[in-house]
């Protein structure tokens, strides 16, 4: 499924058949180590618990508790003896330009959970979406138009299960986005004080999405919001759960990831071109995101996932600017 690598591997999600959705029903009692990948994936128990351990924090879930993962977000998970959880891993690449669709991932990344207790309304819906999601998966030929002599109509059968599961999915997602300040983490405010911090958060992280090249301060985004930095500071961390520096070296680093291997950067280039004028201090941020230097992630992706080779593991700076 993936290569070891430092603390986790990466994940290789076996999508089949051209889609890029899989939703299956685990029932077996294997744990799985640290492991990342790039589709968004929801989880819920169905029988017993299950333990999600994501960066450093331990969640202990009962069955239907909703677990939302953000893409590329290092995980792992702790079987019973006997259970049944249900997953959801879904690529949101395809839909990534749609308008809102990056800032509802960055509004729950790393994580975010709803149960009965913490968030009722919101959990009863989510519950409802996921069990029509299921009915569809399970149920493919339900959504099967077959092919019909009229003109103008499709030749071949058109299976219709993808483009309704992505649907429920980003319905899921944006009621989790709207209402994640309700769910694990705490609620600083009042109902409608945070509704308008979430608007302002979400416009925060739009930007900051398309802007995280430039140069970013502290100081110049709270005040585009009208906030003084210390209170913007503490709203953003509740908010997206890391720092305004982190959030932007986080962007700064995935748009790094693209360069490096579509577009075949050096990681001197790579580093100028996301936002840093030290390649030094692009390095070390990379591995402290990333897990793995510039160069050994640019090496493993284009050779299609192979582990860096061993004499690489603990290469120099000068190493690294090739």
């Amino acid at each position: 499924m993936g290569v070891e690598h430092f603390g986790g591997y990466h994940e290789t999600v076996p999508f089949t058949d051209n889609r890029h959705v899989i939703v299956y029903l685990n029932d077996e009692p294997t744990s799985y180590p640290t492991h990342w990948h790039t589709p968004l994936e929801i989880l819920m128990p169905v029988e017993n618990g299950y333990t999600a351990h994501i960066g450093n924090r331990t969640f202990h879930l009962e069955p239907s508790d909703i677990l939302f993962v953000a893409p590329n977000v290092y995980h792992a998970y702790a079987a019973p003896p006997a259970g049944k959880r249900i997953f959801v891993l879904i690529d949101m690449s395809a839909v990534s330009d749609v308008l809102g669709v990056r800032q509802m991932l960055s509004l729950i990344n790393p994580t975010v959970l709803f149960t009965a207790s913490n968030s009722p309304l919101t959990h009863a819906r989510l519950r409802r979406m996921l069990r029509e999601l299921c009915d569809v998966w399970f149920a493919r030929d339900k959504l099967i138009i077959p092919p019909r002599d009229a003109p103008g109509t499709p030749a071949d059968p058109v299976d219709l299960t993808e483009p309704v599961i992505y649907s429920r999915v980003m319905e899921m997602l944006a009621l989790a986005a709207q209402n994640y300040g309700t769910s694990d983490r705490p609620a600083p405010v009042s109902r409608d004080r945070r509704q308008e911090y979430v608007n302002k958060m979400t416009m925060v992280c739009s930007y900051i999405d398309d802007h995280c090249t430039e140069d970013l301060s502290l100081d110049k985004v709270s005040g585009m919001m009208n906030f003084s930095k210390y209170h913007f500071s503490r709203l953003f961390r509740e908010f997206t759960n890391e720092s305004f520096y982190r959030y932007v070296n986080r962007k700064r680093i995935q748009y790094a990831c693209q360069l490096l291997v579509t577009r075949g950067m050096t990681v001197t280039d790579a580093a100028l071109a996301s936002g840093y004028s030290n390649t030094s201090s692009f390095i070390r941020m990379f591995k402290s995101i990333m897990d793995c230097t510039p160069r050994q992630y640019r090496d493993r992706a284009l050779a299609g996932g192979t582990a860096p080779a061993p004499d690489e593991q603990d290469g120099t700076v000068q190493d690294e600017m090739a």
